[in-house]
């Protein structure tokens, strides 16, 4: 292993965070607005919103949880592992929303339409629910031997997941931006590291 194989994955989250913050320059900020209600407010079949609704459980706490524990299951060498890093991924992507603490589109704009079973009381930046998918998708890319089309579903989940969060009207752009990098980022890392 060299060092390049965690420096590369490590610096894809430090880019994702950091591109991701620039919702903080005015001009940023509005862009993201703009795509976020262009996003929300498009007119799209139902179907489409209810297939986005489904896709939103692959971004889910317990279903994370649930995936790592049978993958240790299968394979007990990467257990501890997958665990940490999938920890160290949590704990990253709290901190952020604590420290950044930016507001929610629906509570930020009361136009939002909102499309969520319950509301999130966590700030918006970055994105939970696109980490936990997409570490959960790159983890078919990272250390697994998936068939090809495993790995596109996976991807394509982890795209979904963080378009639906941004149509429910619970993220912007650029909060599922740096969900996403640091997902994948934590992931290669790890497996970067095996």
């Amino acid at each position: 292993m060299t060092g390049t194989d965690t420096l590369l994955p490590a610096c894809l989250a430090l880019v994702g965070i950091a591109t991701g913050l620039m919702w903080r320059l005015p001009a940023l900020e509005r862009l993201d607005t703009l795509l976020m209600q262009r996003i929300n407010k498009a007119e799209v079949p139902g179907a489409a919103d209810r297939v986005l609704g489904l896709m939103r459980i692959a971004g889910t706490t317990p279903f994370f949880i649930a995936l790592l524990v049978i993958v240790g299951l299968a394979r007990p060498a990467w257990a501890l592992g997958l665990a940490l890093t999938a920890v160290v991924a949590e704990v990253i992507t709290k901190v952020l929303k604590l420290v950044v603490r930016r507001k929610r589109p629906f509570a930020a704009d009361a136009g939002v339409v909102v499309r969520l079973p319950r509301l999130p009381i966590d700030p918006s930046f970055p994105s939970g629910d696109a980490m936990r998918a997409a570490f959960l998708s790159g983890l078919t890319l990272a250390g697994t031997s998936m068939p090809s089309w495993a790995v596109l579903l996976a991807i394509l989940a982890a795209i979904g997941v963080g378009l639906g969060r941004v149509r429910s009207g619970a993220h912007y752009p650029l909060d599922v931006w740096t969900g996403l990098t640091i997902g994948f980022g934590a992931v290669f890392a790890w497996a970067g590291a095996l």
